[in-house]
């Protein structure tokens, strides 16, 4: 899985210059610079989507600069596991909150009360009707910054794992039914948590 993610890295690093966005690089590489010290936006404001998005499916975030190297923000949006917020630190390798960053923080989901699906069983596949119990997950996750235009906006791309905090996530309410161990896979891979890979784009506000 390390090897797995690294290499997904390496790949989402590639993809900006590989369709022609060398600019963005570039631009990034100077924010300092172009948006001038002391004018770095003071907040941004964004959506992202993608697997295990700490966000949800489509989430909405905050992000809110404490230094040009170390920023705090959260947000939510829906997922498969109900409604899904978090928290979230990230330090910034290049100043104005551009270029690479690494990001920590915690995820919960709420859940769904009354969830029905198809499952592996003691009698083969079959319909089934659980409860899928609040989530509460730690990530951490890299991040590669690019800018987007001359004002202060962003794009980026984001990989990293999450990870679930408790193995109890989840009550089968069908009577007289309990999943096998192919079952209880394909719960695991339902529920929360795992390779994450992400987009998004903030909205730099407050700055030159």
């Amino acid at each position: 899985m390390k090897n797995l993610t690294l290499a997904l890295l390496i790949v989402l690093a590639a993809i900006p210059r590989s369709y022609g966005f060398d600019y963005l690089n570039s631009y990034s590489s100077k924010a300092a610079r172009d948006i001038g010290p002391g004018s770095c936006p003071k907040v941004y404001l964004g959506v992202s989507s993608g697997l295990e998005n700490p966000g949800g499916l489509v989430g909405f975030q905050v992000d809110v600069p404490v230094t040009e190297w170390l920023s705090l923000g959260g947000g939510g949006g829906l997922s498969s596991w109900g409604a899904k917020v978090y928290g979230e630190a990230r330090f910034y390798f290049s100043p104005c909150n551009r270029g690479w960053a690494i990001g920590t923080g915690i995820s919960h989901n709420t859940g769904i009360s009354n969830f029905n699906t198809t499952l592996s069983t003691n009698y083969g596949d079959q319909d089934v009707n659980l409860t899928l119990k609040p989530v509460t997950n730690f990530f951490i996750s890299a991040y590669r910054f690019w800018n987007l235009g001359h004002s202060g906006h962003r794009f980026y791309l984001q990989a990293g794992y999450s990870f679930r905090l408790s193995d109890d996530y989840y009550t089968l309410n069908s009577q007289n039914v309990y999943l096998n161990a192919t079952g209880r896979q394909e719960m695991q891979i339902l529920a929360p948590g795992g390779l994450m890979v992400a987009v998004g784009f903030s909205f730099g506000l407050g700055g030159r």
